[in-house]
């Protein structure tokens, strides 16, 4: 069971022992547990919270002292391991208060560490048809490293979304197919995958001796073949599902969809591995100047294969059309599904100036909690996966630009685009260099890198809104409190007023969003105009849009940043406006002499001062 996740964890447990220097460990899927005097409440509490979230993994033996920032091992006491063991029976129930079985969702494991025996709990999110299990008559869930309550407003919910799971399409049978329709062999690879962690299952021999299992996994119900079955283990799947077990795969725009497509047509595991194939196959792979200049893919391996799993997982199976996968390499990769999302996940708002299209992640959305279920035990959609919150997270790491959605109702798909590149790309830093000082006034403190991933996140997602796009929802709860609160009390970030009590939607000051300013430039021409008219001869109005966007540049930055910019700086964000990221030198050079004589030009005519030191330009207000 000791993974990267582990080893990484015991060796700044480790370092921490040996140096003194204090590393805190435990977040959202680590939990220490002091098991001295067995296995205890606080022990349970955080196995119900992981099995109510996201899943974890609980190191029983280890004593965190926070006040002393210390570690103590005591180890495992293997005589206790009954309590253990326990777990998966004797101390969560359902809301209808039943004891379920939950073998399947947490395993057991011993490590040793500094001469020390510890028990290593792993725990898998349980499906959504079970939550919310309850230790003790309460539900639990994971929120940062702490084990919370779960209000009664969300067990509420999560009880609606329950009834509507029953009639759920996944296990409904499939006319006209038997068990012959069903292929062994897929049957015995995947219990040979799952028993990778701990052995659950023999193989089987034939069909037959397969029933059994095929009933506990709602293959079957009442003698007969479910979709949820033939979605796993059938022979031809597409002969009795038609478009709904088919993946349609290919790479750049309409005009080359016949070159580069692929369609698969199969079992939902192999589907997986094939549509992973094919973009794996077809994103870019560059270089990169850090570790030797290694390969760098477009996107995390582990991003590519969640998003792929997760389609197949949470797709609307009563829609028989297929998903659709496209690579548009040093673009975006999108993902067309079948489906839509529940009015409750979507705000939709444009009673104000500042449109608002926010998706809300952590509302239970899948249709087939069963198929979610046991992918997971088959390690296709880990315990850690991309939801939409983590999304969030590989995006403010940096990794990828902004995700979105677009929604087609009337035809029942969701288009997930996920732009490659970075949120924080040439266009953000040019903003950032404009408003900095402004900024850095309002937080009263060090303008941040973790300041700047957020303030992106909400200036990107703005402007992807006003595009009809949504994008997720970025608030407190997705593990960003404390900047956001910041931010929020410097007054650079403010609640909409579609927020809803348990669900804030932040925006943007508006002065940060603030980039034409033509109103007040041709105030100042007017002005000069009036005093120079000599010299001044063109009106503001009259000029092209690269003098426009020029004196724009210069002009925000005179009045935020209040800095001379040279014309070396303002001369990429033109371009960037004007051709795109793709440079040109021979374009660019010309467009950097453009900029330096559009610049010595309005100097000369006292629109603008120059800074003799830095020589760079200010907007001239007197």
């Amino acid at each position: 069971m000791i993974n990267d996740i582990l080893n990484d964890t015991l060796n700044q447990i480790g370092k921490t022992i040996d140096t003194g220097v204090f590393v805190n460990v435990e977040d959202g899927i680590i939990e220490l547990k002091d098991t001295s005097n067995g296995v205890g409440s606080s022990l349970k509490e955080s196995v119900c919270a992981f099995l109510n979230t996201n899943g974890g993994y609980v190191i029983c033996g280890i004593f965190e002292n926070e006040r002393s920032t210390e570690y103590r091992v005591h180890g495992f006491d293997k005589k206790k391991e009954n309590e253990l063991i326990d777990l998966r029976t004797k101390e969560f129930k359902t809301h209808e208060n039943i004891l379920p079985d939950l073998s399947d969702y947490i395993d057991f494991d011993y490590h040793e560490f500094r001469g020390k025996t510890l028990a290593i709990i792993h725990v898998r999110p349980v499906s959504e048809d079970i939550k919310f299990l309850k230790y003790q008559s309460k539900a639990y869930e994971r929120v940062l490293a702490r084990d919370k309550v779960i209000s009664k407003a969300k067990e509420l919910a999560q009880q609606e979304y329950k009834q509507e799971l029953e009639y759920s399409k996944e296990i409904k049978p499939i006319e006209g197919a038997t068990l012959e329709d069903l292929d062994v062999d897929k049957i015995n690879t995947f219990i040979i995958k799952i028993n990778e962690t701990v052995r659950k299952e023999s193989v089987k021999k034939d069909i037959e001796e397969a029933k059994p299992f095929l009933i506990r996994r709602h293959c079957i119900k009442d003698d007969k073949i479910t979709l949820l079955g033939m979605l796993l283990f059938g022979k031809e799947p597409t002969v009795f599902l038609e478009y709904r077990a088919e993946v349609d795969c290919f790479v750049g725009d309409d005009s080359s969809i016949a070159r580069d497509k692929h369609d698969f047509q199969d079992d939902v595991l192999t589907l997986i591995t094939d549509s992973f194939r094919f973009i794996w196959g077809h994103i870019k792979v560059g270089r990169t100047a850090a570790n030797g200049g290694q390969s760098e893919p477009e996107y995390p391996e582990r991003l590519i294969r969640e998003v792929i799993n997760n389609a197949l997982a949470h797709r609307d199976y009563t829609i028989n059309k297929f998903i659709t996968i496209r690579v548009r390499p040093n673009e975006h990769l999108e993902i067309k599904n079948p489906g839509s999302f529940k009015a409750k996940m979507l705000i939709n708002d444009s009673s104000e100036d500042i449109h608002v299209r926010r998706v809300i992640p952590g509302i239970p959305e899948t249709k087939n909690p069963k198929l979610a279920s046991i992918l997971k035990a088959y390690d296709k959609i880990e315990s850690q996966g991309i939801g939409m919150a983590t999304l969030v997270g590989v995006c403010l790491e940096n990794l990828i630009d902004v995700p979105y959605y677009e929604i087609e109702t009337t035809a029942q798909m969701i288009n997930m685009v996920i732009p490659s590149g970075k949120l924080i790309d040439d266009e953000v830093e040019f903003w950032f260099r404009s408003f900095e000082k402004y900024i850095s006034d309002k937080l009263e403190n060090e303008f941040t890198t973790e300041h700047k991933k957020v303030l992106a996140y909400f200036y990107k997602s703005e402007k992807l809104n006003e595009r009809r796009k949504y994008t997720i929802l970025l608030s407190k709860s997705n593990n960003h409190f404390e900047v956001i609160h910041t931010l929020q009390k410097a007054k650079l970030i403010f609640e909409h007023k579609a927020s809803r009590d348990d669900t804030p939607i932040y925006v943007l000051d508006r002065e940060l969003l603030k980039v034409d300013f033509s109103k007040d430039l041709t105030s100042l021409f007017t002005k000069k105009y009036q005093v120079q008219k000599e010299l001044l001869k063109t009106e503001y109005n009259a000029l092209d849009a690269v003098q426009k966007r020029v004196l724009n540049i210069i002009y925000r930055n005179s009045r935020y940043n209040q800095e001379a910019i040279k014309p070396t700086l303002i001369t990429p964000e033109v371009y960037l406006a004007e051709y795109g990221k793709n440079i040109d030198p021979k374009i660019y050079e010309t467009l950097g002499r453009r900029v330096r004589k559009i610049c010595e030009k309005y100097w000369q005519e006292g629109l603008l001062s120059k800074d003799d030191k830095t020589k760079g330009y200010n907007i001239d207000f007197a």
